[in-house]
């Protein structure tokens, strides 16, 4: 039988690997209009995971999706992330306000 702290950590793996999902696929195919039906797509399940799980430990490459998402919102024209720059050793992570999240999550021993 599963903890609710299980049951909460499995969810927060299974959305994370959407993201990276996201993340992976969109880092294969030209850059184009359809970055941005992926943006919304990330940045959708980049909130649920904040919403959801933001009390406690957050792995890596979330908070850096974010940051990337919250990068490009405002630019204009309209650009898509760098999809490339997105990923669990951010070095923006450094500096997120949200650090020691990341840091609980490595302390965790989770990859992911």
């Amino acid at each position: 039988m599963s903890t609710p702290v299980d049951t909460t950590l499995t969810g927060l793996k299974e959305s994370t690997a959407h993201i990276k999902a996201i993340i992976c696929g969109a880092r294969q195919i030209p850059p184009g209009p359809s970055h941005f039906a992926l943006t919304s797509q990330v940045a959708g399940h980049v909130a649920q995971v904040v919403k959801e799980h933001g009390d406690g430990p957050l792995p890596g490459i979330v908070l850096s999706c974010s940051k990337e998402l919250m990068r490009v919102r405002s630019m204009s024209p309209q650009v898509w992330p760098d999809w490339f720059s997105i990923g669990h050793d951010d070095p923006r992570l450094l500096k997120h306000p949200w650090h020691a999240k990341v840091l609980a999550w490595e302390a965790l021993g989770d990859d992911m």
